[in-house]
Parts: structure tokens; sequence; C-alpha cells
């Protein structure tokens, strides 16, 4: 799709916020599906809201996120001895409470993306992402059977869920104006 068309259509959706059935997650993400095969989802991002710092982690599906306003920083990380000890917790949904818990030690490599960058993210591969306050992207997810999720910490982080909740009336409203902001 057109780049073009792509900012008026999310700039609309954006406008009438309300109207939509919005999704928050701890890590400060405001997110909306618009697909009934979940292959398509909005994000708008407020990274105030996040829980913590982001989380490392990985996800159930293969997806490529494209910045259609705002700015964001992707980190992949791999184990590494010379890199930064965290705590490892491996999951396996629907069961949260049910977590291994180790020690893992990882480095990572920054990417920073700005409008109509994308970048694509294999399930296995552990990351975390940064954005600038209203950031919104588009992601498109292809669903992976996978044993299980990892999360990692510091050591004194509280445990963060993935697990999205009905997002409220003024969550919306002030994270969509903040990325209305970013349109002008």
């Amino acid at each position: 799709m057109d780049d073009r068309l792509t900012r008026v259509l999310v700039r609309t959706i954006l406008e009438h916020a309300a109207a939509f059935d919005w999704k928050m997650q701890e890590i400060g993400l405001l997110g909306l599906r618009l697909d009934e095969r979940r292959e398509h989802r909005l994000h708008v991002w407020d990274p105030s809201a996040c829980v913590g710092d982001p989380p490392i982690h990985d996800h159930p599906f293969d997806f490529t996120s494209t910045v259609i306003v705002g700015q964001l920083t992707n980190t992949r990380y791999e184990e590494d001895p010379s890199g930064v000890e965290y705590r490892r917790e491996r999951i396996s949904p629907p069961d949260e409470r049910n977590r291994r818990i180790d020690a893992v030690t990882l480095a990572g490599a920054a990417t920073t993306l700005e409008a109509g960058e994308s970048y694509t993210q294999l399930a296995h591969e552990l990351h975390d992402s940064r954005q600038r306050p209203g950031t919104v992207t588009i992601m498109r997810s292809t669903f992976k059977d996978v044993p299980g999720l990892t999360i990692c910490c510091r050591h004194d982080a509280a445990a963060v869920s993935g697990r999205s909740r009905p997002a409220t009336a003024a969550e919306v409203k002030r994270i969509t104006a903040a990325a209305l902001d970013l349109f002008d």
C-alpha cells in the first residue's frame, strides 16, 4: 500500500479512536487489531505507560513493523559472555504464572527507525524497543508454533505480563492525541 494512503488511513483511525476497541499492554502499547485473522495490528506507543524498562522478549510470531509517524529504536539481543546479565523467564502461555527462571548474559545491537522505515523480527529473536511518545507503527504478523516465550529483565525488575487489557477512554484519548501531534 502507498505510504501516503497508509498515513491518511491511520490518521483517520486516530481521529476517531473512541469508536474502536483498543487494548493496552504493560509495555506502553495501545493496540488495535485491524483484521479478523489477527495478522495486522496498529500500535500507538506511550513509553510513560511502560511498567519499568521495556523487557527483552521474543514472540509467538514473525513480524514486520513499519513506523508510520515518530521514531522507534529496536535492539536485538544475542547471548554473549561479555554482555550484561539478565534474569531470563521462560513461560508456556496461556499459563504465565508457571515460569522457569535462570540467568543469561546478552549483548544488544540497536537500530533507530524513522517514519516510513520497517524492520523484520523472527519469533525466536530476542529484542526490545523504545519509542518516542506518540510513535505509531503497523505490525504484520505470521503466527508460529513455538514451545514457549522468553522474557529477560534486570534482576531487580518486576515481572511483566504480555497480556493486554481493555484500554480506558482516557488512555485512548491521551495516547492518540500524542500520535496525532506527530502527523502535523
